[in-house]
């Protein structure tokens, strides 16, 4: 085996391991992938865990033989038509959006913006134009029974791994009877910043969050996208943190739009409690219910709005 093979090889090696980092990062949380995919409006909630699951699995599989080196000319096809079209959906997403939003393609773990992702692909997409023209494969006996049973091996990794969630019954809080949220610590303190809108009357969705709180990315991410979606409801979030982690929470969960405050310290740990996010539907001053970050139901939020 000449150098030049080595090097290919090795080549093909490396963007397999890519491409499976990639698809492992984003497993934990996965939630930001499967709200990143109800946000395109292909698919809704209920189907959003097993597209993104699958979607993982395409990752887990192309890395997989792109490392084996088993038909690497259909394989650099499938490699190249997956970065083209996830380009073109960071270009749909840096016309409309901005380059200020983490493109979730490495989840939490990495952030990266849509143009500096376009061009990591484009990089990618070029090195396996080159394995495409120039590698060749790996003798196999049955390579296409290899490629079934690896396919579906490799396939279940994110559903077993990270498992999706479809009964969120058992994710709740009892609440007896509706309770007063004393909300005159952010209205008649003059060192609080005021809210943008009156959360003693009428019905909100007021929910308490550390900027850097992983769950609270998540549930914030979820809500900002259900309140986009309904922009007739009130929504309305305090955010724990300085000026530089709040404009990064805003950058990872695209909620901006959403009307908010910073809140720090006492009148923050005084509304909230001691568990984040935080998210509560209350009427006219009074709790009446809490919501679950890992049970964030957009129908039942709609309902509670509506009756």
């Amino acid at each position: 085996m000449n150098v030049k093979l080595i090097s290919l090889r090795i080549l093909s090696v490396m963007l397999g391991l890519f491409f499976i980092f990639s698809a492992y990062v984003k497993l934990f949380p996965i939630e930001i992938l499967e709200i990143s995919i109800v946000e395109t409006g292909l698919v809704g909630w209920t189907l959003a865990p097993i597209f993104a699951r699958l979607l993982l699995a395409s990752e887990f599989a192309l890395g997989v033989f792109l490392i084996m080196n088993i038909k690497p000319k259909l394989v650099n096809i499938f490699v190249m038509l997956s970065l083209l079209v996830f380009s073109i959906y960071l270009s749909i997403i840096l016309i409309f959006q901005g380059n200020s939003v983490n493109c979730n393609c490495f989840g939490l773990f990495m952030i990266m913006n849509p143009f500096e992702s376009i061009l990591k692909n484009i990089l990618m997409i070029a090195l396996s134009v080159l394995l495409y023209f120039k590698n060749t494969a790996v003798d196999y006996k049955k390579d296409w029974l290899v490629i079934g049973v690896g396919a579906v091996l490799v396939s279940s990794i994110p559903f077993i791994i990270n498992p999706p969630v479809f009964d969120k019954s058992k994710f709740g809080y009892e609440i007896e009877e509706p309770y007063l949220m004393d909300l005159s610590v952010v209205y008649d303190d003059a060192d609080v910043e005021q809210p943008k809108i009156d959360l003693r009357e009428g019905k909100h969705l007021i929910a308490f969050y550390s900027s850097n709180c992983q769950h609270c990315v998540v549930a914030a991410y979820s809500l900002q996208l259900i309140s986009k979606r309904n922009p007739d409801l009130s929504f309305y979030f305090f955010i724990n943190g300085d000026e530089h982690d709040i404009n990064e929470f805003h950058n990872l969960t695209k909620s901006g739009h959403v009307p908010h405050s910073i809140l720090l310290a006492k009148p923050f740990l005084l509304l909230a409690g001691n568990k984040f996010p935080a998210i509560y539907l209350v009427k006219d001053s009074y709790v009446q219910e809490r919501i679950h970050p890992a049970a964030i139901n957009e129908d039942e939020i709609i309902e509670w709005f509506r009756n």
